[in-house]
């Protein structure tokens, strides 16, 4: 670490605020506080630099790179000059999203799925004493099934080719500049 090296208040602002917000795509304020650094951070980082600029343990760093890892938020970058694995933020951030998507809420969604089966599979009589309103039990299913059709169709949007939308949008927004 340099010395020189100065990280204002309004990175670590930023990054809380960052951590904050992934919070509601079920990740830990720290995952979105570490992405932060290796972000906007002019070269790959190693778990000991972000250590130093988080001010939290090994263990912490080691276990929320692994999660971000496992959903590509962050790619390896190869060893420092000191031999320690640094980290990149994965620039691809629709390949993020979708791989988060693909890989958390569609086990959720087959969970849920899975729960709803065996409740339904109850016979009348439990269902009775239950006081479970038949209806609902049923309309709860088709709610699963739709959630489940709508992730695999935003799911299946990642395969179109954008670049045709991506040009139509950088020509408006050059357009609203002048």
């Amino acid at each position: 670490m340099s010395e020189l090296e100065v990280f204002p208040p309004e990175l670590e602002d930023l990054a809380s605020e960052v951590g904050e917000f992934i919070c509601y795509w079920g990740f830990k304020k720290i995952h979105g506080r570490i992405w932060t650094h290796i972000y906007l951070a002019e070269h790959a980082l190693d778990a000991g630099q972000l250590m130093h600029r988080l001010k939290v343990s090994k263990a912490l760093i080691s276990l929320s790179l692994n999660d971000l890892l496992k959903y590509d938020v962050i790619l390896e970058a190869g060893k420092s000059t000191r031999g320690t694995q640094t980290y990149l933020p994965n620039p691809d951030v629709l390949d993020v999203i979708l791989n988060v998507l693909r890989r958390r809420e569609r086990k959720m969604l087959t969970k849920a799925e899975t729960s709803h089966k065996m409740l339904s599979s109850l016979n009348e009589e439990s269902q009775r004493r239950a006081r479970l309103h038949k209806e609902r039990v049923v309309a709860l299913g088709r709610m699963i099934n739709q959630a489940q059709n709508a992730l695999s169709s935003l799911l299946e949007l990642a395969t179109v080719d954008l670049t045709t939308w991506e040009e139509i949008n950088e020509k408006r927004g050059g357009q609203q500049e002048s």
